[in-house]
């Protein structure tokens, strides 16, 4: 599964009645990119399109969450989140500049 198809399957998965295999996947899918996205020799997402792309979901599952009490849906949240924060410390690490400074996690 590539980074489009797990924004895909996770705003369908958000926008759908859950289905823990389906979520129990993506959030493997996730954790394993938040695994590897330090081995990236460069900033993964230098504009943060990628970051916002995935905080916006993250939001949406907790709004959802806050709705439903699904602990599936939370599962969901903490590995959106676990995964923007990967790709955000990563480029932080790479690229400390005041622009790249973007969810200012170490601070």
């Amino acid at each position: 599964m590539d980074l489009n198809e797990l924004y895909s399957g996770m705003r369908a998965a958000l926008e759908s009645p859950v289905d823990a295999a389906t979520i129990d996947l993506l959030s493997t899918e996730a954790a394993r990119y938040a695994s590897t996205v330090g081995w990236a020799n460069g900033v993964i997402d230098k504009d943060d399109t990628i970051v916002r792309a995935f905080d916006k979901l993250r939001e949406t599952a907790e709004i959802r969450c806050q709705q439903d009490r699904n602990t599936d849906i939370a599962t969901l949240h903490d590995a959106l989140a676990a995964l923007v924060l990967a790709i955000s410390t990563h480029d932080e690490d790479i690229d400390p500049s005041p622009d790249n400074d973007d969810l200012n996690h170490d601070t």
